[in-house]
């Protein structure tokens, strides 16, 4: 089905989208560090926030501190972490270091890791964990297409039995559930018993098998390397 292997493109873009911004994101945090002057501040406040990431059957609330500092010009400045934790990080009238924009001392943040990489660091994390599901979905497209182009070429052929016609509930995609050809064969030398699993068939074969065997390329090296020839089964517009 063509919509698994868009996933791939999905999960990528995502990835490069969420890396690219992260990107972006930790070059102006590092930008501010080392252009920012420093000051010593004190926590006046917590402010109560609804956290995003909270369920409902937890606490949906987290607790930003409100700092006040005052520059080198001596100007008094009041501003709100953008970052905040349930439980609180900090107590009121507790001494920070703050870092703040000379030029427009309201963009202040507080000089930890918490404040100044938390944003980047999430968005890395995500950005990563999309960008290889994305390659791997790649990755195993890949492969799967050249072993299919492999045994069509050189596999040989052999016929077995159909065993039986089941949904695959392992994939799922828009609630639906594909079908999948189960086959035997018994290798005449050896005497194994060899099962075959067809790949995804996104509609029911079961009125179109006027049979009751299936061919089977095989790699005769390795057996367990195999495609399930279903070119008798009709095309399905996707």
């Amino acid at each position: 089905m063509k919509t698994i292997k868009i996933l791939k493109y999905i999960f990528m873009g995502v990835g490069l989208i969420t890396l690219s911004v992260m990107g972006i994101w930790s070059y102006t945090t590092h930008n501010f560090v080392d252009n920012a002057h420093s000051a010593q501040g004190t926590v006046i406040d917590l402010i109560q926030s609804r956290s995003s990431s909270s369920s409902s059957t937890s606490n949906p609330y987290v607790y930003r501190p409100e700092v006040i500092f005052q520059t080198a010009t001596g100007e008094e400045v009041t501003f709100q972490s953008s970052s905040g934790s349930n439980p609180p990080a900090y107590n009121r009238g507790k001494k920070v270091s703050v870092l703040y924009d000379p030029e427009n001392p309201l963009d202040a943040k507080i000089d930890d890791t918490l404040s100044l990489w938390l944003g980047p660091l999430i968005l890395g994390v995500i950005g990563f964990i999309f960008s290889v599901f994305g390659i791997g979905l790649s990755v195993y497209f890949y492969k799967k297409e050249k072993l299919k182009n492999y045994l069509l070429r050189h596999g040989s052929p052999v016929t077995a039995r159909i065993d039986s016609i089941t949904e695959n509930t392992s994939v799922r995609v828009n609630g639906r559930y594909p079908f999948q050809i189960t086959a035997q064969w018994q290798d005449p030398v050896s005497g194994t018993l060899h099962l075959f699993k067809s790949d995804n068939i996104w509609f029911n074969p079961t009125d179109h098998i006027q049979r009751d065997t299936v061919t089977v390329l095989v790699d005769q090296s390795d057996p367990e390397k195999y495609f399930v020839d279903l070119s008798f089964l009709p095309k399905t517009v996707e």
